[in-house]
């Protein structure tokens, strides 16, 4: 039937509501909030208070959680982001206003944070303290980092900049290549190189809008005055550190400083693009014991001409050999790190492949072999390895992800910020709201994957959101406290017993199937039968074959075997432990 409905007699309705019952259940905003303790913020702005003197201030956290909500729904400026806050129930529910709080002026975030948040670094704790939150809860891979750079338009006019002479970035490992480099030449009788001048300063586009951006040119079209923001995650997707430099800095330049926030990740492998393909970066790799993966690089060179590799370095009497089975003898270390290895230009010249080998006016071939050729050798070996190529792969469906998705969605291809300090906390908001989202992500799943990694197992999923406990009035749901305290104690405590051999499998890993290498735990409520009473409590399945199942007395887990207690534990993770490592030495 036809319905003509009255909208301005509808606009006019008076109703009782409470704020909380216009938010959605399961809105992300709640979450979030369920998830993470902003209360932290309290105790790194306090002392840019005053304690007794002034009219109250705006609530730090509030003020921090407004450029969040900006950054987790992509809102293009702050401006916009306070219009949207008024109309908005949920962003006022996350902000803890009421329908009738006037929401702050957009000019306030921006005070107060070059005031008070800009030297406390507050942008970049959130972006630590997510981090810690993940670390804790065991979701964390850090076996193998990929790192990658990206580059952010800067908010600088192309025409307006001035030519300044600035001093040249010293390169990485500059300092022990100088040393090696004499080394070197010492061992060829070769008289040492004087100590390096300063480098020469040369002229360079600066910006008089954003001094700190540098001018990016990639190919023939593209040139802009941009940001170079280097970003390390592990193979889940999680995001582990950042750096923030000009857009006029190499990857290979702006490594180790990444590196230094990497290292307590003690990874095993580094994967990462040509960019950070360097002599320098792979000898210094494989000095810590990390297993560098790089792709392969085209070789370089003039189309048609002999390639580097058709020459052959002979290790043991230091020389290469032309494709012709000529000798080129070692001539001298230059101070860049290249050995020169020279041809008989009177050889040459009566050579039948001179034209397609060098140019060169005086008929001589030279080619360069750099100090520590031998890592990026060692690199190319381990490129070749099994596996090896399926990781660096990997990099699509991680940090390439991961720029792609805050890029597109949470504005991080262009920056309104000017400043390299800024810019370094747009980045780490922008990384914290992706981890975030990960997080809450991960804290609604329903099962425990347990996924095989070179014979041992490793946790990948998480406990279902209905989890609940007897004797407890309320349902306990992961976003809070106690319940994520457990997850996190399971976690830990599940890697112990993997350590100790417990649930080891007894097949190899290499004979074993695709569906073998993958157990699913779930764990549901459930009504058990003990000593012929029936109590609330938990079964653990493997598909759909109960394996275990618990219930709580007097404040202990039991495990329940044919309506029997087979055992009594303090912990409930000890139980499913139990249940586990029983299920394993019976399979």
């Amino acid at each position: 039937m036809f319905h003509k409905e009255n909208p301005e007699y509808n606009r006019r309705q008076v109703g009782f509501y409470t704020l909380d019952e216009l938010v959605p259940k399961d809105h992300f905003l709640r979450k979030v909030e369920e998830t993470i303790d902003f209360s932290f913020i309290y105790d790194l702005v306090e002392d840019s208070y005053s304690s007794d003197n002034g009219r109250p201030s705006l609530d730090p956290v509030l003020l921090v959680k407004i450029p969040l909500i900006q950054c987790f729904y992509g809102i293009r400026s702050m401006r916009q982001t306070i219009k949207d806050i008024e109309v908005n129930t949920a962003y006022r529910w996350f902000l803890g206003l009421s329908l009738d709080d006037k929401v702050p002026h957009f000019t306030t975030y921006g005070k107060n944070y070059s005031r008070r948040f800009e030297n406390k670094e507050v942008l970049a704790h959130i972006f630590s303290h997510v981090l810690h939150h993940v670390l804790e809860a065991g979701l964390i891979d850090p076996s193998e980092i990929f790192i990658d750079g990206t580059h952010i338009k800067a908010a600088a006019n192309n025409h307006k900049y001035k030519t300044v002479v600035i001093d040249q970035k010293a390169k990485f490992m500059s300092e022990q290549l100088e040393i090696e480099i004499n080394l070197d030449r010492r061992k060829h009788a070769k008289k040492l190189l004087k100590p390096a001048k300063k480098s020469e300063a040369k002229p360079k586009k600066q910006s008089t809008t954003d001094p700190d951006s540098g001018w990016f040119h990639k190919g023939e079209h593209k040139e802009v005055f941009a940001y170079n923001a280097q970003v390390a995650c592990d193979k889940h997707g999680w995001a582990l550190a950042y750096t923030v430099e000009a857009g006029n800095i190499h990857d290979s330049q702006a490594f180790s400083a990444l590196f230094v926030k990497l290292e307590p990740f003690s990874p095993e492998f580094i994967i990462a693009d040509s960019g950070y393909k360097t002599p320098s970066i792979a000898k210094f790799l494989l000095e810590k014991g990390i297993t560098p993966v790089f792709p392969y690089t085209r070789p370089r060179g003039k189309k048609d001409f002999l390639r580097p590799k058709d020459f052959v370095y002979d290790e043991h009497f230091d020389c290469y050999l032309c494709p012709e089975n000529k000798v080129l003898t070692y001539r001298t270390t230059t101070r860049e790190g290249y050995r020169e290895y020279k041809s008989n230009p009177k050889i040459c010249k009566t050579c039948p492949l001179l034209a397609i080998c060098t140019e060169s006016r005086q008929n001589q071939k030279v080619v360069v072999r750099h100090i520590w050729k031998d890592a990026l050798e060692v690199c190319e070996d381990i490129r070749h390895q099994s596996g090896m190529k399926e990781r660096y792969q990997h990099r699509k469906e991680t940090i390439e992800r991961l720029f792609g998705t805050a890029k597109e969605y949470h504005n991080l291809r262009y920056t309104r910020e000017k400043g390299k300090s800024k810019m370094e906390d747009k980045v780490g908001l922008t990384l914290a709201c992706l981890n975030i989202k990960k997080l809450v992500k991960m804290m609604t799943g329903k099962t425990y994957n347990f996924t095989q990694i070179s014979q041992y197992y490793w946790i990948i999923g998480e406990l279902g959101k209905n989890i609940k406990k007897t004797n407890i009035k309320n349902d306990v749901c992961l976003h809070s406290e106690a319940c994520s305290c457990k997850l996190f104690s399971f976690s830990v405590e599940l890697r112990r017993y993997i350590k100790k051999g417990w649930l080891e499998p007894r097949i190899g890993y290499k004979s074993m199937s695709k569906k073998d290498k993958k157990i699913e735990i779930q764990i549901n409520d459930a009504k058990v039968v003990v000593n012929k009473a029936t109590i609330e409590g938990f079964e653990l399945l493997v598909g759909k074959k109960v394996i275990g199942q618990i219930v709580e007395i007097d404040s202990k887990f039991a495990v329940v075997d044919k309506e029997n207690v087979a055992g009594f534990h303090k912990k409930m993770d000890d139980a499913v432990a139990a249940i586990i490592e029983s299920y394993n030495l019976n399979h």
